[in-house]
């Protein structure tokens, strides 16, 4: 990696790092866009610290090695790095890619999840056993939700005060109720699944991408999708990026169970999850925080969405929890609930 205290805003210096004598540069958000005469490439401005930095070089060798070809390559400095820290910023260079594929929308999430699940395969590995650390991502899990079920009480509490509540505020009550009992659900599958893994003293890693949705892939018009983005990429269970992208996910759309069926299917011709990581999964999907979110970005509204707008966000997120329940009864854990008692 590359240290230097230049001025932030000396590109330059940067594109120097690449031999790259730029025609044109654009801005896009943190990424630029530099035409030169040796091409086209997107330079990505990230938060990285050095650590991060050295990470996500790390993970994206690793990729190569290993042969998983479906991501956009981070094209390495004339000194081999892949990242270059200037100023208080860590930048690193890819290709310059149009999203020319007209892909429909309901194969997007298809293609996302087989790509997901070839990621998953190729590097799971079962971890040493440290009740120590399942401890800690239980009760850490747990401590973090009570924090936001919290949260939500005391908003429930302002809008019964009021006299008059307004659209949203009395529909977020209509189901409050609801809510609570969705959040203890996902406590009792997270329960079962700290059992589990206490009982059979094994669990799995893979590397996750960590924020997974649509845009963080890019549909090319051979029909593959190709991962971009790795910067949150960490070891952790597959669930952990299963349950991010079917979050994400579930916001394009007024979500169906079959669509869920199909997700999880595409993924699972890669890697299946083992019975316990379907309770942590179930834990994940059935909290409302799909419902708290949209709670946060009305207490923060700033007149761009009507109050109607929110209304109906709040509406087609409590339709989508309710089918998402229905699929973890009927699909996901069905064959458990399903086996007689003794």
């Amino acid at each position: 990696m590359i240290n230097n205290a230049a001025p932030r805003n000396s590109i330059g210096h940067i594109l120097f790092q690449y031999d790259l004598y730029p025609g044109k540069i654009e801005q896009f958000g943190k990424v630029k866009k530099i035409t030169s005469p040796k091409g086209t490439f997107a330079l990505k401005e990230s938060n990285m610290i050095q650590e991060q930095a050295n990470w996500f070089s790390h993970v994206m060798r690793r990729l190569e090695k290993i042969d998983y070809y479906q991501v956009v390559p981070v094209i390495p400095t004339k000194y081999g790095d892949l990242t270059i820290t200037h100023g208080n910023k860590t930048f690193y260079l890819q290709p310059w890619f149009w999203e020319e594929a007209e892909v429909p929308d309901e194969k997007k999430e298809i293609i996302l999840f087989r790509q997901l699940g070839k990621l998953h395969s190729l590097t799971v590995k079962p971890q040493e056993f440290s009740k120590d650390t399942i401890e800690n991502s239980y009760h850490e899990l747990l401590k973090r939700w009570e924090k936001r079920r919290l949260e939500m009480e005391y908003f429930a509490e302002l809008c019964e005060r009021k006299t008059y509540m307004s659209p949203f505020e009395l529909t977020f009550l209509t189901h409050y109720s609801r809510m609570e009992q969705l959040a203890n659900t996902a406590s009792n599958y997270l329960k079962e699944w700290y059992d589990d893994c206490l009982e059979k003293q094994t669990f799995r890693a893979v590397l996750c991408h960590g924020k997974l949705d649509r845009s963080h892939i890019f549909y090319h018009p051979n029909g593959y999708g190709y991962l971009f983005n790795f910067e949150k990429a960490v070891l952790d269970t597959p669930v952990r990026d299963l349950a991010i992208s079917f979050r994400k996910s579930f916001q394009y759309t007024l979500w169906k169970e079959d669509q869920g069926v199909e997700w999880l299917g595409t993924y699972e011709r890669y890697l299946l999850l083992e019975e316990e990581e379907k309770k942590l999964f179930a834990s994940y999907l059935i909290y409302p925080e799909l419902i708290y979110h949209c709670v946060d970005h009305y207490n923060r509204r700033d007149g761009s969405i009507t109050e109607l707008q929110y209304v109906q966000i709040l509406e087609k997120r409590i339709i989508t929890m309710t089918r998402v329940n229905h699929f973890i009864h009927n699909i996901l854990l069905k064959k458990e609930s399903s086996q007689p008692s003794e």
